[in-house]
């Protein structure tokens, strides 16, 4: 018989196959083996799987001030509604709210958002001027300063 856990580790890796969460990060996040969650995916996006390697950081999904703003974004509300708290359940839960308010965002992007900011691989600063929280690194161009600043449309 299936524990009510089980069933929800199975609810849960179904639905972040369904968002786009690369696999090993679901089988890290929900222990499912990787055979199950490469069929999953297949089922669900009728294609097999992308392979290879993972990036190393939420620097590789900011491409521009605009991808910069929209990641950092991710990134403080995560923070501000969960903390440096890195579970399934509550990236889902604010991946979903985020993009119903702010508008798409690749879950892999907001997952590196998270873990890069809990393991301070980059800060989440705060922008004196504008007061938004932003993603901090001052080796990449476009978070060496804030993005929402930079983007912002003058009249």
């Amino acid at each position: 018989m299936v524990a009510l856990c089980e069933l929800e580790s199975l609810r849960l890796a179904h639905d972040l196959i369904r968002a786009g969460l690369r696999l090993s990060i679901v089988r890290s996040l929900t222990k499912i083996g990787t055979r199950s969650l490469r069929q999953w995916w297949k089922d669900i996006h009728g294609v097999r799987p992308s392979n290879g390697k993972l990036p190393e950081t939420v620097l590789s999904f900011i491409k521009d001030k605009d991808s910069a703003a929209m990641v950092s974004a991710f990134g403080a509300f995560h923070n501000r509604l969960h903390g440096t708290t890195l579970n399934p359940e509550n990236l889902l839960a604010t991946w979903q709210e985020f993009q119903r308010i702010c508008g798409p965002l690749d879950i892999n992007a907001a997952y590196f958002a998270v873990r890069d900011i809990r393991a301070r691989i980059v800060m989440l600063s705060h922008c004196d001027v504008c007061h938004a929280d932003f993603i901090y690194d001052a080796g990449s161009k476009h978070t060496d300063q804030c993005p929402f600043c930079a983007t912002k449309v003058v009249a």
